[in-house]
């Protein structure tokens, strides 16, 4: 399973490199990709999440230009988020097609997010075809009620599943159990949580 945080540079970049983890770049006017995140795994965050803790709807404009300088820089991305709406429902689904539709037409690495409201039931065939991961978002509640059967859902179209903020040892545990290919947590690198890591792959190492 692996593990995206925060993005860095200097000696916290090396620990992640230590730690064998990947950067999920953020979406944010006040930070911009560095050409060194192409030394590790990444995938790039659409902003929603921020954007919506601060009040604000979604910055189309600060996403797209952190994805290009993405792509300036020669970053290769793991995945890329397909812009949401937090909590949102079937709105959400529509909001992420009209994106895979529109200026993400031809990005081969999609990430669907899946919000509170949404059921298997609604993902159809169609959607499917646009994305290549789905991502359980959400709240803290509804995420870990359904988690389970997201990934089921996922792994049955031959997709793959991702699961967001996972800062707890408690969240790495279960989404491993659970079957996740992949989760992040920009908290580690914020609040330099590396011993959660360390424990999760001591507890990993005991069980081989």
């Amino acid at each position: 399973m692996k593990i995206y945080t925060g993005q860095t540079t200097g000696e916290k970049l090396e620990k992640i490199k230590e730690l064998e983890l990947g950067i999920m770049i953020s979406s944010n006017p006040n930070t911009a990709p560095s050409k060194v995140f192409s030394e590790v795994p990444c995938a790039l965050d659409n902003g929603a999440f921020v954007c919506y803790s601060k009040g604000y709807g979604f910055q189309s404009d600060v996403f797209l230009e952190t994805l290009r300088k993405c792509y300036k820089l020669g970053i290769s991305l793991d995945f890329i988020v397909c812009p949401d709406i937090i909590c949102g429902g079937l709105d959400s689904l529509s909001f992420s097609i009209k994106w895979a539709n529109g200026k993400l037409f031809g990005y081969p690495r999609l990430a669907l997010v899946l919000q509170d409201g949404m059921g298997i039931k609604d993902i159809r065939h169609y959607h499917l075809t646009k994305f290549t991961h789905l991502f359980v978002g959400g709240s803290v509640e509804w995420k870990w009620k359904t988690a389970k059967d997201w990934i089921q859902f996922a792994h049955d179209n031959n997709k793959e599943c991702h699961i967001g903020q996972c800062g707890k040892l408690e969240y790495l545990e279960q989404a491993l159990r659970l079957g996740a290919d992949s989760v992040d947590s920009t908290s580690i690198t914020r609040n330099d949580s590396w011993h959660i890591i360390e424990q999760f792959n001591n507890k990993l190492r005991l069980e081989l």
